[in-house]
């Protein structure tokens, strides 16, 4: 194995300068304004991924060569003791190790969603700036047909028949669009459940894995009170040691006593050696032997203390370099843990967010729902409104075309009463001719009349009444004359006046009758000339009474007949006007219909529309409400689980235990984070598939809507309004998500520089309570060893 670096410190650098720099082109990517390439981005990564793995190199090597130095111990029982922590340790390490290649993936798989959710919102700007377009080529169209409409008040009937047709298959249409509507409310609740059942499958196997890092958990604690026994074990070896040390210091005062004692006892043996020579020689040769013993001991427990000082120098300088590397490996977990401060930090702002959002778009379904059922209703109601206008209309064309027959009848009526009116004017022309005829024969009359009375003065006085009469009898006739001519006004006063005239004509007659029954009296006893002309006379008057008769008869009759044509003409013509007031009628009441038909007509196509962006807006809101769910839930159990480590963390900072139940923590809150990686990547390529498909709905409904631009004016013009409102507030909103994410990470960052000052110090504390105890253990070995 080759490295490019020397010591481990410089290789920590790298990578915590390139993990810098990746994190730098992530921010940059984030903001809109700066441009980031990625093959940049993937140099980066690459680059941070092979410094990982050459630290991972370093520390398996540095594990394999401990392992090697420990097999090469003489104490199998030191060798035993020791070797338990560092297979801990380096466990740990190889977990460590393990998280930080997941970090590295789960950043890399981010990367790769950041450039996907770029791609996403440039397609979606293209989007609307093609729906622009797409509205000026409309409003275009628009002033070109409205310069163009223009339609004859005769077509107004079929053009409101046409239109009533076209709108029947328009409501059609939308009904059959509600039920597609419908069936895909009905596929959508069904993927909900699918996607419930999922979830609830996915929330058994996490506790499943749950179960099974208890278990891992379990085993970390069984490590740990495996290293504190061994701790404890060190602890007791180094009182029996010190122990030992003190029983040899109190054994080396007694032998120095001893030899203090000797010089006297020499003494007095020497006085015994004057005195009793034998026994000084045996005495001698026995403490000679006793000393021997002695000092063999006493190099014994020197040689004995020498090697327990060697193994206790060896296992402090063991001591010193797991602690140093505990040290550093706790640096990297508490960088690890503020990394995940700050990403759980993120993750409950996004959660908050994604909360918010998820009760928008619930709220926002609701009422599109409510609108959609309103609109249903109102559709319906207009269906019904529809069918009664149309009943109602098939009824006043029938009432029309009974209406035209009636006056054709009439007309023909008409024209046969001026046909009678014109013949009944040639026969009172004819009469008045008669009339005039007979006046004639009357003035002969009155003459003869004239000069009878000039024969009798009794005949000439009743003569010149008989002339009066005539003469009034004319005048009557004149009056009839104008009378007649006002037929069409007077009707009545003509009956009235022909009854009178009849009346006085018979009183006329009679009294004539009477005179001339009179004068026939007075006359008969006169010439047989004046009986001769008063016979004629009385003929000619029979006969004129008679022409009289029928001729009033005939005036009779005709006025008759005239008052009642004109009465029927006059009925007629109130019916031809009641018919005409009927006609306006309907035709307001068509135009009325025909306004309502057309508002209802943009209403549905505004419905229509409507419905079908919120079918599309339901689709997509549902799955990213589906997918926030998912996001929530696996956000909520991995804060929780992360809260609860980091309180276990602050409060277990300062003892070994805290430094495997953080590595513990940090394995399962990276697993979790590449879960829930692997799931923003599912959840990105679901956004892609729900692009593409909406990209593909977008081109179909755009052709459609092409199709029928002439149709839907009004409603792209709202579209476009709501759009733009939509489209500022979303801009909007996001504006002020990063502001609040850009405050919430300061705060953050305080919040972790403040930790780690504080956290800094308490491992400066330890440095300097373990600079301070190990040169005073140094010096009482020393000092155990130099006495």
């Amino acid at each position: 194995m080759t490295t490019t670096f020397d010591n481990r410190a410089a290789l920590e650098k790298a990578i915590e300068s390139c993990s810098n720099s990746v994190r730098a082109l992530r921010e940059k990517m984030h903001d809109e304004e700066e441009a980031v390439e990625m093959e940049d981005v993937a140099k980066e990564v690459q680059r941070l991924m092979g410094l990982r793995k050459e630290l991972q190199r370093w520390i398996q090597t540095k594990s394999e060569d401990q392992k090697t130095n420990q097999h090469e111990e003489e104490t199998p029982e030191t060798g035993n003791d020791s070797a338990e922590p560092m297979v801990v340790g380096s466990k740990l390490e190889q977990r460590a190790v393990k998280l930080e290649s997941h970090v590295a993936k789960a950043n890399e798989k981010l990367l790769i969603l950041e450039t996907k959710v770029a791609q996403i919102e440039r397609t979606k700007n293209a989007l609307t700036y093609l729906n622009q377009v797409r509205t000026s080529a409309e409003e275009k169209v628009e002033t070109l047909v409205d310069q163009t409409t223009e339609i004859d008040d005769t077509d107004q009937v079929a053009n409101l028949t046409i239109q009533l047709e076209a709108e029947r298959m328009k409501v059609l249409e939308v009904t059959q669009t509600a039920k597609k509507l419908q069936k895909s409310v009905d596929a959508l609740t069904e993927e909900k459940r699918k996607i419930v059942a999922k979830l609830t499958a996915e929330s058994k196997a996490g506790i499943t894995k749950s179960e099974q890092a208890s278990d891992i958990k379990h085993s970390d604690d069984e490590l740990e009170d495996g290293l504190l026994n061994v701790q404890d074990k060190l602890d007791q070896t180094i009182t029996t040691i010190v122990q030992e040390k003190t029983g040899v210091v109190a054994n080396l005062t007694g032998e120095l006593k001893k030899e203090h004692s000797e010089p006297e006892q020499a003494n007095q043996l020497d006085q015994k050696v004057y005195s009793d020579p034998e026994l000084s020689v045996m005495s001698l040769v026995k403490e000679k032997v006793e000393l021997q013993n002695s000092l063999q001991a006493a190099e014994n427990i020197t040689n004995a203390v020498r090697d327990e000082l060697s193994r206790l120098k060896k296992e402090l300088s063991e001591i010193k370099d797991k602690k140093e590397t505990r040290e550093t490996h706790l640096g990297k977990l508490w960088k690890n843990i503020e990394e995940l401060q700050l990403e759980n930090k993120m993750l409950k702002e996004k959660n908050l967010s994604i909360k918010a959002k998820v009760q928008k778009v619930r709220a926002e379904a609701e009422r599109y729902i409510a609108e959609i059922s309103s609109y249903d209703h109102k559709t319906e109601m207009l269906n019904a409104e529809i069918e009664s206008a149309k009943i109602e209309l098939d009824k006043s064309k029938k009432e029309a075309e009974i209406l035209q027959h009636e006056s054709e009848k009439l007309q023909n009526e008409v024209s046969v009463s001026k046909s009678i009116a014109a013949n009944s004017e040639e026969r009172i022309r004819t009469l008045e001719k008669d009339l005039e005829v007979s006046t004639a024969m009357a003035s002969k009359n009155v003459t003869e009349l004239e000069n009878l009375r000039k024969l009798n003065k009794e005949a000439e006085a009743t003569k010149a009444s008989f002339a009066e009469r005539i003469q009034a009898l004319e005048n009557e006739i004149k009056r009839l004359k104008q009378s007649e001519l006002e037929v069409a006004a007077e009707c009545d006063v003509l009956r009235q006046s022909t009854k009178d005239s009849e009346r006085v004509h018979k009183n006329d007659i009679e009294k004539l009758m009477s005179q001339l029954v009179q004068l026939q009296s007075v006359a008969e006893g006169k010439d047989g000339k004046f009986e001769a002309e008063l016979s004629q006379a009385q003929e000619i008057a029979k006969v004129a009474v008679a022409e009289k008769e029928l001729l009033t008869s005939q005036l009779l009759e005709m006025k008759d007949n005239m008052v009642q044509l004109k009465l029927k003409h006059k009925k007629e013509l109130g019916q031809v006007s009641d018919n005409g007031l009927q006609l306006k009628r309907l035709a307001m009441d068509l135009e009325a219909r025909t306004a309502e038909v057309k508002k209802e007509k943009a209403l549905n196509d505004d419905l229509q529309s409507q419905r079908s962006i919120a079918a599309d807006q339901l689709q997509d809101l549902r799955g990213v409400a589906a997918t926030n769910e998912e996001l929530l839930k696996k956000a909520r159990a991995s804060l929780l689980e992360s809260n609860e480590e980091l309180k276990e963390a602050r409060a277990n900072a300062l003892k070994w235990k805290n430094s495997a139940q953080a590595a513990k923590t940090l394995m399962n809150a990276k697993i979790a984070d590449f879960e829930s990686a692997n799931k923003q990547l599912k959840k990105a390529r679901a956004d892609a598939s729900s692009a593409s498909t909406a990209r593909s709905q977008l081109s179909l409904s755009l052709q459609a809507k092409e199709k029928k631009l002439a149709k839907t004016k009004q409603e792209l013009v709202a579209v476009r309004k709501e759009l733009a409102e939509i489209l500022a507030a979303m801009d909007a909103e996001r504006t002020q998500s990063k502001q609040e994410h850009m405050v919430h990470v300061l705060k953050l960052r305080e919040r972790s520089d403040n930790e780690l000052a504080q956290l800094s110090s308490q491992v400066h504390s330890h440095r300097v309570m373990l600079a301070v105890l190990l040169p005073v253990l140094v010096a009482v070995s020393v000092y155990a060893f130099s006495h």
